[in-house]
């Protein structure tokens, strides 16, 4: 037994290092956010001013996440030989983002019922910007598997937010302490990593066939990040800012844990790029296995670090979140457990499943928690409807993986001329 962990070990030591390097400096840049920036942000602007933050930053994460994501997936799918030429399109995408952005920003000051004045206007806008691109950027070291690297970029974001800080402190600019970094890890990917600027902003003769692949995932991605972060917009206009204060503060350890998935999805897909096998029933057993295993396991981790961030950073809100704690941690850990289980689909399976999981989690989030809030009026009806849609979206990941299987089985065999 020994000699056969060893082996495994042996096996998959470069996965296991890359895992590591990449998680490591993800862990490094929200210690930063986290422990020092966000706690700040608590202090200075108060329960009420805290949840407009994060109400409007959701807004922020939806679209940069989005765009972002989706060109890098659409990249990493790209053949190899391919990948350097089609770069102008993709910074082509991305500038395009980024002037959408300027009437985008306008219609949440006028609109979004959060004040904005025009210094904190203008930095937000520049956020939008650089969120997008540094979004995107990671690709690079996801198709170099550079990841030790990939910790040096992470470490210069997390640098960046402790100035970013420190910067907001004095100035009372609440975007510039998330801007700092975010540029600052622009910046070092497009100077470091060539391969995101060979062709800066010159189109391929293939980039119709790129924006529709990108257009493709955007869909995909875009459902997903609305549903992440649409918890901020809905509390806060349906119940008040310090709900989402509550929320966000219950959920928190969660989609921490969410944001650390994603370097580990990409180091997954790089090596799952390299394997030719295909999806067997025997794997299915394993992977639906470890779903279950890995959101008990990761639920008591959410709840117990849950309760100590808030014993530590934030004690005046520890007596309101504490009820929450629970069903927010199991509701975010089944979204990024699904997650993981997606990039496996997305591999072996038709890109289109993506967008499916993604739909029906939609429609039932939507569908029971835009009621359950109206009609209680309070958390408990929508922490109870998120995570129930949170169990069926991976209800019909574990089961489109089963269909693919079947499917597979059942094709004839390719007949050799």
């Amino acid at each position: 037994m020994a000699m056969k962990i060893k082996a495994l070990l042996t096996k998959y030591k470069s996965q296991l290092g890359d895992s590591i390097w990449s998680i490591t400096g993800l862990v490094l840049m929200n210690a930063v956010a986290q422990i020092a920036m966000f706690p700040w942000l608590r202090r200075a602007f108060g329960e009420i001013g805290y949840g407009d933050i994060q109400y409007l930053l959701a807004y922020i994460n939806i679209v940069t996440m989005t765009v972002g994501y989706a060109a890098g997936l659409a990249r990493m799918v790209t053949p190899q030989e391919e990948r350097e030429r089609n770069s102008g399109d993709y910074n082509l995408f991305l500038l395009a983002i980024a002037l959408l952005g300027v009437p985008f920003v306008l219609l949440i000051r006028a609109f979004g019922g959060a004040a904005l004045d025009v210094p904190n206007t203008v930095c937000y806008y520049l956020l939008f910007v650089a969120m997008a691109f540094r979004y995107y950027a990671d690709v690079s070291y996801k198709i170099t598997l550079r990841y030790r690297r990939y910790f040096l970029y992470y470490t210069v974001i997390g640098v960046g937010y402790g100035l970013g800080t420190v910067l907001a402190i004095y100035t009372g600019i609440w975007p510039l302490a998330l801007l700092v970094g975010e540029a600052a890890g622009v910046l070092f990917a497009y100077v470091m990593e060539k391969n995101l600027h060979a062709k800066g902003l010159k189109p391929s003769p293939e980039m119709r066939r790129v924006l529709r692949c990108i257009l493709l995932f955007c869909v995909s991605e875009g459902i997903s990040n609305t549903i992440l972060n649409a918890d901020r917009i809905i509390l806060k206009l349906a119940v008040g800012a310090s709900a989402v204060t509550v929320y966000y503060l219950a959920t928190l350890v969660g989609k921490t844990m969410s944001l650390i998935t994603t370097p580990l999805n990409g180091v997954v897909i790089g090596y799952l790029m390299r394997y030719n096998g295909k999806l067997t029933k025997r794997m299915m057993h394993w992977i639906t296995l470890g779903s279950m295993i890995a959101v008990v396991i990761f639920t008591a981790v959410c709840v117990l670090g849950g309760w100590i961030i808030l014993c530590w950073l934030y004690p005046e809100d520890l007596e309101s979140v504490r009820p929450f704690l629970w069903i927010g941690s199991v509701a975010q850990v089944l979204y990024f457990v699904t997650g993981l289980l997606t990039v496996i689909l997305v591999r072996f399976a038709k890109k289109s499943y993506q967008i499916i999981i993604n739909g029906i989690f939609g429609i039932c989030f939507f569908g029971i928690g835009i009621p359950a809030v109206l009609f209680s009026r309070d958390l408990w009806g929508f922490a109870i409807a998120v995570a129930v849609a949170n169990l069926i979206r991976l209800i019909v990941a574990i089961l489109l993986g089963y269909y693919h299987v079947f499917r597979e089985r059942r094709q004839p065999p390719t007949e050799i001329a």
